[in-house]
């Protein structure tokens, strides 16, 4: 029993004096900290900002066009008998030139028939003038004898004697009333001769119109170019019958040509940036034909009111400078128009923006969030106002996580 309890009492006192030399040991051993290395800092890029005169680029692409194009009919029905030289699609036709020519057999009948309707009424006239003036010649005769037989009348009436019967002076009053209804008559008759000359002048009138008009049909028989340009859309051949309006061909002037363009997205934005909205601007035009460019000049004077859905942008027409471009009507070009800005701007790389709204500058180490204007996006970057940034460094470099504050170490240039 007693060397058991020793040996309790030995096993205790070996496990308490361990235990005391663990708890010493634990409250007095080293602590361990880390201390922090710059090596472990995101690396980024950086490019110092400079304010400058900048330019705005846009770059479209478009068409060739005639500014004067008519499409080619003929006013009446009718039989093309002729057409003219070298008519072939894409000629180029010079004023004047006949284009075709419709037979005018039914135009020819027609004027000789009003000419000898006219000749008929200018007879029936000649003929009521003569009527006319024998009448006249009558009206004076019946004059005279009135103007007789009235003092005659007179004459016995002022007779005091009253040597004459009754009977005698009734006569001479009856007489007188008979004349006097004859130049009545007389009278009638020349106002209804003249009314009946009148009516054939308005016939004859009318007559003269329609032959001005088959005169005028008779020369537009020969249908020719009313100006220069190049004819296309051919719709003719000996033999063909036409219809009222039915178009024929086109013809398109070889002066004043111009390039229609159409612009939409950010660059109709950059296009409000420029002075009257583009209007009276310059623009350079390029056609690209195998590996040669055909290049030329065009001012712009007018943008169209409305929006073209199909493109989501709008047209803009702009004259081409006829002495700088051989470029043919049809042509697909490009076109550069360029606006230099007014005040001082600052390029900066499409990746280092966020959200069209900041960018982040590197301040003793630690990025700096800094809000911007855009002014044009452009192919080598985007301009923004200088505003104060002119000077700083700008992070090129897009991290996955980069916040305000962040600390990070800028790649050695």
């Amino acid at each position: 029993m007693r060397s058991f309890l020793k040996s309790f009492l030995v096993s205790f006192i070996i496990i308490t004096i361990g235990v005391i030399i663990y708890i010493i040991m634990s409250s007095t051993r080293p602590t361990i900290s880390q201390k922090e290395d710059d090596i472990n800092y995101p690396i980024v890029e950086t490019k110092k900002l400079n304010s400058k005169e900048n330019t705005i680029n846009i770059t479209a692409y478009g068409e060739v066009i005639s500014t004067k194009v008519i499409k080619i009919k003929y006013r009446d029905k009718g039989r093309i008998i002729r057409i003219g030289k070298n008519i072939n699609n894409g000629a180029f036709l010079n004023k004047g030139d006949l284009l075709f020519e419709v037979d005018s057999f039914n135009i020819r009948n027609d004027l000789l028939d009003n000419y000898s309707s006219k000749k008929i009424i200018l007879l029936n006239i000649k003929k009521l003038n003569s009527q006319i003036e024998t009448k006249n010649l009558s009206r004076e005769q019946l004059v005279t004898q009135r103007d007789i037989i009235r003092i005659q009348l007179n004459k016995k009436l002022a007779n005091k004697n009253k040597v004459f019967s009754q009977n005698a002076i009734d006569e001479l009053r009856l007489s007188l009333s008979l004349k006097e209804e004859k130049l009545i008559e007389n009278k009638e008759l020349i106002n209804s001769l003249s009314i009946q000359i009148e009516t054939y002048q308005e016939e004859v009138e009318k007559i003269n119109n329609t032959i001005s008009r088959l005169d005028n049909d008779l020369k537009e028989t020969k249908v020719v170019a009313p100006y220069s340009g190049h004819i296309s859309l051919l719709n003719l051949e000996v033999g063909k019958e036409v219809s009222s309006n039915e178009v024929l061909a086109e013809l398109s002037s070889s002066d004043g040509l111009e390039v229609k363009f159409s612009i939409g997205g950010i660059d109709y934005y950059k296009l409000s940036k420029f002075t009257n909205k583009g209007i009276g601007a310059n623009i350079d035009i390029k056609w690209l034909v195998g590996n040669e460019y055909y290049k030329g000049k065009a001012i712009i004077d007018r943008i169209s009111g409305v929006i073209n859905r199909e493109i989501a942008g709008i047209n803009l027409y702009a004259s081409i400078v006829k002495e700088t471009s051989n470029i043919p009507i049809g042509a697909f070009v490009e076109i550069d128009l360029k606006h230099k800005l007014q005040s001082n701007s600052i390029l900066v790389p499409l990746s280092s923006i966020f959200n069209n709204e900041f960018i982040f500058i590197v301040d003793e180490g630690r990025l700096l969030k800094q809000k911007i204007k855009i002014i044009s996006e452009e192919f080598n970057g985007v301009l923004i106002e200088a505003d104060i940034l002119s000077g700083k460094d700008i992070v090129i470099t897009r991290l996955s996580d980069m916040r305000d504050n962040m600390r990070v170490n800028i790649l050695a240039r």
